[in-house]
């Protein structure tokens, strides 16, 4: 099976249902945080063919959340579609591909960025408080594209960023924001 212009990725299971707790496994009501619960990465079935994007088959895609309920990207079985313009923006909805050897590669202009450390702890009369920061404006480049070093952000620089674009999920067992160049506002790199 080969797609034109979209990926085939192949996700066995759609939501994150358990939970270790305590070398534990228990059973995740994935209602209550549905959209963090979705599986957002599958191994590749099959690559564009009308796109060079140097990901194989075997690779493991990260795309995006609604992937997994849209019945309209779903093929047969356990196989999906995910949406691929080389161009970017929002109609692209694979953000990067993760090779065998374990290395990152991001796919058009999305970007993963790390989340600074979102709380302190202190300690007041023997109680432990969290505070928190406020709202997230933000963060650390972690993952790049290939347009951004020319946009002037590198791998390591703190990145600040339009409002609610830090959209969380999860990437090699690490919570990351994925962005777009163009929700980067500016890179202090120092």
């Amino acid at each position: 099976m080969k797609a034109l212009s979209m990926f085939i990725v192949r996700l066995p299971q759609k939501f994150k249902d358990t939970i270790s707790i305590a070398g534990q496994e228990m059973y995740l009501a994935s209602k209550f945080d549905e959209f963090g619960n979705r599986i957002n990465y599958a191994e590749i079935v099959s690559t564009p063919a009308r796109f060079e994007t140097k990901a194989s088959v075997g690779d493991i895609l990260y795309f995006h959340h609604h992937v997994c309920v849209e019945k309209k990207l779903h093929l047969e079985d356990d196989l999906y579609m995910v949406q691929y313009d080389p161009n970017g923006g929002y109609g692209s909805h694979a953000y990067a591909y993760e090779t065998k050897d374990g290395n990152i590669h991001m796919l058009s202009d999305w970007v993963f960025i790390e989340q600074p450390q979102k709380a302190t702890e202190k300690i007041v009369e023997g109680i432990i408080i969290l505070e928190e920061d406020a709202d997230a404006d933000h963060g650390f480049v972690k993952y790049a594209n290939s347009e951004l070093k020319y946009l002037g952000a590198n791998v390591g620089d703190k990145v600040y960023f339009s409002k609610h674009s830090d959209y969380a999920m999860e990437v090699k067992g690490e919570t990351l924001w994925r962005m777009r160049n163009d929700d980067l506002l500016y890179s202090h790199n120092g």
